[in-house]
């Protein structure tokens, strides 16, 4: 791998100030990571080591979720060392996922956030040439700072990141069986994990029905959409599929129109607040200190439109994963979107050495703290928690709670009673 073909590999990654905030605590880096050897295009990326331990901390990579959003989005939003106030002030977070592992956020795919490209030819044309660039960003960051590579390796995402990292995990156990430099992957852990669209569309239904936020008639026209979509999905014809995905947005939307609530969080308005982070990056300095490219922020390509929510589904690539990793389904309760009604229809689909006994088990009280703060159900390397008061981000809800699920799950899978 030529590491070489990055010019970015020459300028400093290390953060010695977070603007609005002031000296960093830990050992920061950001920058921008290569797609491959001819250096068309580069992913934007943030990392911070443990703040305890950091050599035999794990790491957990956290893979970005949607194309228009970015790696300080993510950084902001609950996981990250940086909570970003009013006018433009940032302050420590107190329940940071760099409390317990060393944090790396991945800007994908090329072409969305702050990752960029050069040329529209190096844009992913499917989620396996987008892991692919991402499988090659990860070995280049553990090329460049190879002490991470000896730590135990997570991937971590929400919503449609379970594209990417179900790949992105074969990617990694298939260079470490041919010889690529290797990577301690042991779990995956996703939040409202969009795999399967024949159920987990429908479960969108269920979820608003249950929810009391539609009525008989609209009901009646979601369940049409969602036939259509189905006879769209399931047809040779590159036009239908394309159609299939428009029926599927289309479907989303009017049960969420039809509630009038937030599909991550159906307890919110659809009104959302005005992103501070816009006018943060709007400050020069800001962009130097965090190293990034101003071409980031008005790219000269547009976003890969074939990166789809619902085409490609990655659900068959999971059985597989659950032979070999920890795998960590989680939700909050509140979620619409990839909801935990839809999981538990897929799981009792799917195949693997514990499913049998996995769907015999009922959930149990999660008890992180004493109190109930959840319900789960676990065997085997798989875990399937259940968060209460908690919409999609769950860390921005529940940070705690949050915090106490990662612990668990990175450091005592195996033996603390409630764990997930």
């Amino acid at each position: 791998m030529n590491t070489v073909a990055n010019p970015f590999q020459f300028e400093s990654s290390v953060l010695s100030h977070f603007p609005g905030f002031g000296a960093v605590r830990t050992v920061q880096l950001a920058g921008y990571l290569s797609i491959g050897d001819d250096a068309g295009g580069w992913l934007y990326f943030w990392f911070s080591e443990a703040a305890r331990d950091p050599e035999n901390a794990p790491l957990v990579i956290w893979i970005n979720h949607a194309q228009e959003q970015n790696a300080l989005d993510c950084l902001f939003d609950g996981h990250g060392p940086y909570l970003l106030g009013e006018g433009g002030q940032v302050h420590a977070n107190p329940f940071s996922w760099h409390q317990h592992a060393n944090y790396l956020i991945l800007d994908q795919p090329l072409g969305g956030g702050l990752s960029f490209a050069v040329h529209p030819r190096y844009l992913p044309e499917c989620h396996a040439e987008a892991s692919q660039q991402t499988y090659h960003a990860l070995q280049e960051f553990l090329l460049r700072w190879p002490r991470y590579r000896q730590l135990d390796c997570y991937l971590f995402g929400l919503g449609e990141a379970s594209h990417t990292i179900a790949r992105l995990a074969h990617c990694i156990l298939d260079g470490n069986h041919s010889g690529q430099p290797l990577i301690r992957l042991r779990g995956l852990g996703l939040g409202n994990a969009l795999l399967a669209p024949e159920i987990q569309l429908q479960s969108h239904i269920e979820f608003a029905s249950q929810n009391r936020l539609i009525n008989t008639e609209e009901r009646e026209k979601a369940e049409t959409l969602l036939r259509d979509f189905r006879q769209a999905l399931a047809s040779p014809s590159p036009l239908r599929h394309q159609q299939a995905e428009r029926l599927a947005e289309a479907l989303e939307s009017h049960v969420a129109r039809c509630g009038g609530r937030d599909p991550r969080d159906i307890r919110q308005p659809p009104e959302r607040e005005p992103s501070r982070l816009s006018g943060y990056l709007a400050n020069p300095a800001v962009l130097q200190s965090l190293h990034i490219d101003p071409r980031s922020l008005d790219p000269a390509f547009a976003n890969p439109s074939a990166l789809s929510r619902w085409q490609s589904a990655p659900s068959h690539l999971y059985p597989p994963l659950l032979e070999k990793l920890q795998v960590l389904f989680f939700h909050g309760e509140y979620g619409m979107s990839g909801n935990h009604l839809g999981l538990d229809a897929w799981l009792n689909t799917i195949y693997w050495k514990h499913a049998a006994a996995f769907r015999q088990q009922g959930r149990e009280a999660w008890r992180p703290y004493g109190l109930p703060a959840g319900a789960y159900r676990r065997q085997g390397g798989l875990s399937h928690l259940v968060l209460h008061n908690a919409g999609l981000h769950i860390a921005r809800a529940q940070p705690a709670n949050a915090l106490a699920m990662l612990r668990q799950f990175l450091h005592a899978p195996d033996q603390d009673e409630g764990t997930v």
